[in-house]
């Protein structure tokens, strides 16, 4: 009764080696982009070892017919080899110890070495006592017994040797505060005393059924509860993480909208700042010219004015009239928003308008080049021809003595888009670095009957189709201004027809960087 009971467990224990190293081999999978591969694969071979050694020690107690129980017998010495072998490494990986390339190879060569011996010594030597009562930790059992031979006596002390190697590491573990392997090392001691005992009444020459299968069954346990406590370790310490990762969104998402919150202020306060920024240069630009109207209209009224002085003070009067005049069309042009009705142009064509402006100017060489016809663009041509107006008088403004204007159409290509460039260059003054940077800023002129916006709007349209606006100056040396123009263009966040920003000096009030900035977003 007792060797089928003990069958029976045993037999349990091999189809619970199989399930394990079944997982294992399915489970590698998923652990190969994580590098644990090999942990899987190796303890799924060990326990594939242990199912051999098991089913050869289970089948001891049943089985009767002698091919049946050299089988059996052969089963299990093999299998004990190489679970010995195999148990030394995989308590290496357990306890992260690093086995150096030349101490695997001797282990698993003298596992090979046992292996074959013990095939050739079930082979050539066996001997068998059928049914004979033999002693099991304290309980009379009836099953196969044979002899103790050297060789067997030398796996019991080799698998006794893989045993305290086991222990001693997982005791040095312990001692260093590796909690999770305290199950393992409890497995070990009893694998320990199973294999003392085989090794013990090996070396005293007496037969004995083997207990290393229950000393491999404790130590399997153990492992499979060290991987378990290690598992809940690990939920436990991903859950806090998981936790405080939340707490620390939450506490960044009331950042943000605290931030969202002072941005939006500031934003409001910047604006505001703009508003008093671009009031004292529309009070600046609109002072001079009230001043002179003023002064010309009390003159007027003073008795024996003559008809000549009378004239020309009129004169000025109309004239500064239509400086305000032309003041306030640009400041409502600027600041309207651009909306371009696009339509299929020639950019040819409102080049050549544009052009016209200099017809009477006999002392300016105008030049038109487009070295290949180019394709047409969706455009406003309304607003192009603005653009290419204001960029040809200044041109003109610059070279009051004569020189030479030259207006080059060429196609080109920007981040991807398609479309034409046109580079307008001219013989004046040009311009040094510091006007050249402010070029393009709002009320900034170098001229006494400026209105500082002419280029600000230029470059407003430009943007507005998707285009860039650049300026390439030195004193004395002209200037070129190049527009690029894309093919199908819409608005660009990331490209603005802006200089760069840096400190500059100028006779008109300065306007900071956050105030330029807030001012552009306010018109966007």
């Amino acid at each position: 009764m007792h060797a089928h009971s003990i069958a029976g467990f045993l037999s349990a224990w091999v189809v619970a080696y199989v399930a394990i190293a079944t997982f294992c081999f399915v489970a590698r999978r998923r652990e190969r982009l994580r590098g644990r591969e090999a942990d899987f694969v190796l303890f799924g071979f060990f326990c594939l070892a242990l199912s051999v050694h098991t089913a050869g020690a289970a089948a001891l107690h049943l089985m009767r017919d002698v091919p049946a129980v050299r089988m059996a017998l052969l089963a299990s010495d093999v299998g004990r080899v190489l679970g010995a072998a195999l148990l030394v490494h995989v308590v290496a990986q357990l306890s992260q110890m690093r086995l150096a390339p030349r101490v695997l190879v001797a282990i698993y060569g003298a596992a090979a070495l046992f292996g074959v011996a013990s095939i050739v010594e079930h082979v050539r030597h066996f001997d068998t006592v059928a049914e004979a009562p033999v002693s099991l930790l304290g309980l009379s059992v009836v099953e196969v017994a044979t002899p103790a031979h050297p060789l067997a006596t030398l796996v019991s002390v080799g698998s006794f040797a893989a045993a305290i190697f086991g222990m001693t590491v997982f005791v040095r573990s312990a001692l260093r505060g590796r909690a999770d392997l305290l199950p393992s090392l409890w497995g070990s001691i009893a694998f320990v005393v199973s294999t003392g005992y085989d090794g013990f009444y090996g070396v005293l020459g007496q037969g004995k059924p083997l207990t290393s299968p229950y000393g491999y069954a404790a130590f399997v346990m153990g492992v499979v509860m060290s991987l378990l406590s290690r598992y809940v370790a690990l939920r436990q310490r991903l859950e806090e993480r998981a936790s405080e990762l939340k707490q620390r969104s939450a506490e960044i998402a009331r950042a943000y909208e605290e931030l969202r919150a002072a941005q939006a202020e500031l934003v409001r306060k910047e604006q505001l700042a703009a508003v008093g920024e671009l009031s004292a240069v529309i009070a600046h630009e609109v002072r001079n010219p009230l001043a002179i109207i003023t002064t010309a209209v009390a003159t007027l009224r003073r008795e024996g004015l003559g008809e000549d002085d009378r004239q020309t003070l009129l004169g000025i009067l109309d004239e500064e009239a239509s400086r305000l005049n032309r003041l306030v069309g640009d400041l409502l042009r600027y600041a309207r928003p651009v909306r371009c009705e696009r339509q299929l142009v020639a950019p040819r064509e409102i080049v050549e308008r544009a052009l016209a402006l200099s017809q009477n100017q006999t002392i300016v060489k105008v030049t038109l080049v487009e070295p290949e016809p180019l394709e047409k663009i969706h455009a406003d041509p309304m607003l192009l021809r603005q653009v290419f107006e204001n960029i040809v008088t200044n041109a003109m403004q610059a070279m009051p003595t004569g020189g030479s204007l030259t207006v080059t159409l060429v196609p080109h290509a920007e981040s991807g888009a398609s479309g034409v460039e046109v580079r307008v260059a001219d013989t004046g003054e040009g311009m040094d670095t510091s006007v050249r940077d402010r070029a393009l800023d709002p009320f900034f002129t170098t001229r006494a009957a400026g209105t500082g916006l002419g280029l600000a709007i230029v470059a407003r349209i430009v943007d507005a189709h998707g285009g860039r606006l650049s300026i390439e100056s030195d004193v004395g040396a002209g200037t070129e201004v190049r527009i690029f123009l894309p093919q199908h263009g819409e608005p660009a966040p990331g490209r603005r027809s802006v200089p760069p920003e840096i400190n500059r000096t100028s006779s008109l009030p300065p306007m900071p960087v956050e105030v330029r900035r807030a001012f552009a977003g306010r018109k966007a």
